[in-house]
């Protein structure tokens, strides 16, 4: 895999190593969609299955890694893992109801859309940095139209282009934030 992908998996890591010790473990890994779930006020049903898929992606990633279920996963792990399992059609299933669930969670308004103001609240959700995360950047690569709000399909697409893509300039690689070196 390409040096950006590798990025791109190395920032998705340290959005979820929330200390910062170089360890994520599933009570933190699943944590970030109880920790958005909970800014949001989200309802119960969606916060509930967003992190029961969470945490079959877990195992997913235990499994590929040949770790325990209790094990931590390190940005190395992460990256190898990622790499075995990209393209299995159970993982893509999982990844497609993750980030439609947090779509629903971002989706405050209810509207079907995720404005500006939405879309920052997932930065303060996953404890970033909002001075590292350029929103403008981010939202305006994800809002393919143009018309200044995320359709869920816009905001799908662009979870999967993090993730697949190797175009160093897709701006979908800024979905979980500036890029790690």
């Amino acid at each position: 895999m390409s040096e950006i992908w590798q990025r791109k998996m190395r920032t998705y890591f340290k959005v979820h190593d929330f200390n910062k010790d170089g360890y994520v473990g599933q009570e933190r890994f699943v944590g970030l969609i109880r920790s958005l779930a909970g800014v949001l006020n989200a309802a119960p049903e969606t916060r509930e299955k967003v992190a029961e898929d969470m945490s079959k992606l877990w195992l997913k990633f235990m499994k590929a890694g040949d770790l325990k279920k209790d094990a931590r996963l390190t940005a190395t792990i992460l990256i190898e893992s990622m790499k075995q399992q990209l393209y299995d059609p159970e993982f893509i299933l999982l990844g497609n109801a993750v980030v439609r669930g947090m779509f629903h969670m971002l989706d405050v308004s209810r509207d079907g859309y995720l404005q500006r103001e939405e879309f920052e609240t997932w930065i303060r959700g996953v404890g970033y940095p909002p001075e590292l995360w350029d929103t403008q950047i981010a939202f305006d690569g994800i809002d393919a139209n143009k018309d200044g709000q995320l359709s869920i399909d816009e905001f799908v697409r662009a979870f999967f282009e993090f993730f697949f893509s190797q175009d160093e300039n897709s701006p979908s690689k800024y979905f979980f934030g500036q890029l790690v070196d």
